[in-house]
């Protein structure tokens, strides 16, 4: 994908809720200012990194039933602090 034809999203992720189960904290132009910013943020938290393309819709429906069921074709990294052992 051209450089400028998609953002990046960073989302909290709340596992115990179904689907849409995570929430828009910030969009940046570039991998490396999201992740810089995920770094300095509350480790109580897990989050979701996505890849966005900007003026191209994303959604997936289930085949059968025509249900909105997530999104297609998004580059997705997950950053599970919450979860830690340590």
């Amino acid at each position: 994908m051209l450089e400028g034809t998609f953002v990046w999203g960073i989302f909290v992720a709340d596992s115990s809720k179904l689907f849409p189960n995570f929430f828009p904290v910030g969009l940046y132009t570039t991998r490396e200012l999201a992740i810089k910013q995920i770094e300095t943020m509350p480790r109580e938290y897990n989050y979701q990194l996505l890849q966005m393309p900007i003026n191209k819709d994303f959604t997936y429906y289930h085949k059968k039933n025509g249900k909105l069921v997530g999104m297609n074709a998004i580059h997705h990294e997950h950053f599970h602090y919450k979860d830690e052992s340590n």
